[in-house]
């Protein structure tokens, strides 16, 4: 498995996530369609500027089945390093997020300007709440926050990658 710097050729990836009624359930639904530019700059743009943002790329001939990143963000009024996944439907239940989050954290401990890492899956992520459970993830609290003007209520999860 591979991590790939997300980057404009990566547009179809980020249509077929942000369209997709499965992937996008948890988060309020599909993106609107004229929104996706948008939402495709802002992720070349968070590498651009030094924040994590990648496709996952599950074998060398494949193509890419999904993204995953850390970047700042503001939760609370408080910035925080916050880390997120999204997967194709045709690839879920493959252990493809579990491999990626690895990868991830693992580098995530290399470096020294992430001392904490923060997931903040829908309380009915059944999935996403089990991987930030296997990774050692401290559930913090159950919170209510804004994605795209809508409201979600999240469980808020934290790890110390500072090790």
């Amino acid at each position: 498995m591979e991590l790939v710097p997300y980057t404009d050729e990566h547009l179809g990836l980020t249509e077929a996530l942000e369209l997709d009624p499965e992937v996008m359930h948890e988060l309020g639904g599909p993106a609107d369609p004229a929104d996706l530019e948008r939402v495709h700059r802002m992720r070349v743009e968070t590498v651009a500027r030094g924040d994590w943002y990648f496709v996952i790329v599950p074998e060398p001939s494949a193509g890419p089945v999904g993204a995953i990143g850390i970047w700042e963000s503001t939760v609370a009024g408080s910035k925080l390093d916050e880390v997120g996944w999204m997967v194709l439907p045709a690839h879920q239940g493959r252990g493809v997020a579990s491999g990626a989050l690895s990868l991830l954290l693992e580098r995530a401990r290399s470096e020294p300007r992430f001392e904490r890492v923060h997931a903040f899956p829908g309380v009915s992520n059944g999935p996403s709440n089990a991987l930030c459970r296997k990774f050692g993830f401290v559930h913090v609290e159950e919170i209510e926050v804004r994605f795209r003007d809508r409201p979600l209520t999240v469980n808020h999860w934290e790890l110390d990658v500072s090790s």
